[in-house]
């Protein structure tokens, strides 16, 4: 195994010799990874799951909120794999939060997440103000990061139907 230094910090090893017997490969660090890279991880990843667990039942969607010239301003983008929907984004502008849309929004990824079978959703939600609001429409902390920035919690919550 080798240590290469394309993209490596100062310090890192480089041209370290293998010590568990495996001539010819080598670690890579990149600051800027190819699409086609990151992709043969995630393949690999998903068949390795899909033979212990069996079929994913992959899916994705999103609940957009658009303004008056159909202008995508707001909304959440999901990912459903083993009937559990995973929120990976959520964004609204300051100018719409506090009017009803996040939660007009949030009820709307719930319907479809019931759509699609699935028995929870789950997210990470960064400070108290976002954790109360989820915690407003049902969501349960399952974990919290303590001081993950700037003494900003991060928490974990779910979801169970």
């Amino acid at each position: 195994m080798q240590l290469s230094g394309r993209g490596a910090k100062e310090g890192q090893a480089a041209g370290s010799q293998p010590t568990d017997g495996a001539p010819g490969l080598r670690v890579d660090v990149t600051s800027l990874p190819d699409a086609a890279d990151v992709a043969v991880l995630e393949r690999g990843l998903h068949a390795y799951e899909a033979a212990r667990l069996g079929p994913p039942g992959h899916g994705h969607f999103a609940v957009l909120l658009r303004d008056d010239r159909d202008r995508v301003i707001g909304g959440v983008d999901g990912h459903v794999m083993w009937r559990r929907l995973f929120i990976k984004t959520v964004w609204l502008p300051e100018t719409v939060r506090g009017r009803g849309w996040g939660t007009r929004l949030m009820q709307e990824v719930e319907r479809e997440a019931r759509r699609r079978a699935c028995l929870s959703i789950w997210l990470t939600a960064l400070g108290p103000r976002a954790c109360h609001f989820y915690r407003r429409l049902g969501f349960e902390v399952i974990g919290v990061l303590e001081d993950y920035v700037l003494g900003e919690p991060l928490y974990t919550l779910h979801k169970i139907f």
